[in-house]
């Protein structure tokens, strides 16, 4: 038999992504709800009725009523599917808390919270063998009870747990930590983890799915879930990788020679995202133009803004100098002229350069300066 399942994890939903604008926050939260629908699409296309969420299924251990609320009646819309949720590190589980509270409200039968570190079998022949965490931190390893977990002969054994193999920084910095080679010494067929956000392969019979939205300006390959098929006990389970995400975040430095040279990030942004408002950017650029350049660099960056969900800009790496025609655009307002005189000549103070764009700024802003 071939056992086909959904692997997703760190959907943290109620997430508030309260350093953005009110706007952009409340369409990344609506994001989260929405990603559960398409992940359901992904696991009927596969052909698969479990789903699998490594930990971290809510941003919070007290998510407002109305949030669980709404996460539910989403995976209830589609009661074909069955879905396994493990308490990660942001949603533990605790006496009296979020999951006891969720269970005493009846769930629907195709939501099924391990609450308890016992294996259970959720198909014919396929046990899982969670590891429900009960705080933020924990001083052991989460998964070690799995090495002599009983399950009956012949079956398919799947690990579901929430924690670092890796560490972040290194491993004492990490809060949970789960043995690399956990899948080997439990005998897993399949290790499903949580907590690092992009997909990533640990060994040939362990990974993390990662959020299938991602959250933040990182490199890390987010936005993916992982169907994963598993021909028998034993046998190395086939993976596949499928983009889930919205939503693209962004980190991009851009040489600037002048405002044409925007034209190759424009290009670069239609390249990863369908649509461009679907895209928060993180720019830096740097360079060197002259203070006129740079006004037409910022109105084209304001038109680009204006097409994206989010831009943040850095111009510290983007140096500006004063020609004489751009000290000619201030001819006619006396003492700015001696001041951006006296900026273009301090070639040695580092600041110079961040005065003088505040300068050619002000003067734009007060429509001093003629294009």
């Amino acid at each position: 038999m071939t056992f086909t399942f959904l692997n997703t994890a760190d959907w943290q939903i109620g997430k508030a992504f309260g350093g953005l604008p009110k706007d952009v926050a409340a369409a990344l939260t609506d994001a989260r709800l929405a990603a559960i629908d398409r992940l359901a699409d992904v696991a009927h296309a596969a052909g698969a009725r479990h789903v699998l969420v490594a930990g971290d299924v809510f941003d919070s251990e007290a998510p407002a009523p109305k949030t669980v609320r709404q996460a539910l009646a989403r995976m209830t819309r589609h009661g074909e599917l069955t879905w396994h949720l493990l308490p990660g590190n942001h949603d533990a589980h605790r006496p009296g808390g979020l999951w006891e509270r969720m269970v005493l409200d009846d769930l629907p039968a195709n939501i099924r919270p391990h609450l308890t570190p016992l294996p259970v079998e959720i198909a014919p022949g396929v046990w899982l063998l969670p590891a429900p965490l009960t705080g933020r931190a924990v001083s052991t390893d989460p998964t070690a009870h799995l090495d002599t977990a009983a399950t009956p002969a012949g079956a398919l054994r799947i690990g579901l747990a929430h924690g670092s193999v890796r560490g972040f920084g290194s491993d004492g910095d990490a809060p949970v930590l789960i043995s690399r080679s956990r899948a080997q010494s439990a005998r897993l067929d399949y290790l499903a983890l949580g907590d690092w956000h992009g997909a990533l392969r640990i060994d040939e019979r362990t990974w993390y799915a990662g959020t299938p939205e991602p959250d933040r300006f990182l490199g890390n390959d987010a936005g993916h879930a992982l169907i994963v098929r598993i021909a028998g006990p034993g046998k190395p389970p086939g993976v596949e990788k499928v983009r889930m995400a919205q939503f693209v975040w962004l980190r991009m430095e851009h040489v600037v020679s002048g405002a044409d040279s925007l034209s190759a990030l424009e290009t670069l942004i239609a390249k990863a995202a369908d649509r461009p408002s679907d895209v928060l950017l993180q720019l830096e650029l740097t360079g060197c133009v002259s203070a006129t350049e740079r006004q037409e660099v910022l109105r084209r960056l304001r038109t680009i803004e204006a097409g994206l969900r989010h831009l943040e800009t850095d111009m510290a790496r983007l140096s500006v100098k004063a020609s004489s025609a751009d000290l000619d655009a201030l001819g006619a307002m006396g003492e700015l002229r001696l001041v951006g005189e006296r900026l273009s000549q301090l070639t040695e103070d580092s600041a110079a350069p961040e005065a003088l764009s505040l300068l050619f700024d002000l003067a734009a802003e007060t429509h001093s300066v003629r294009a």
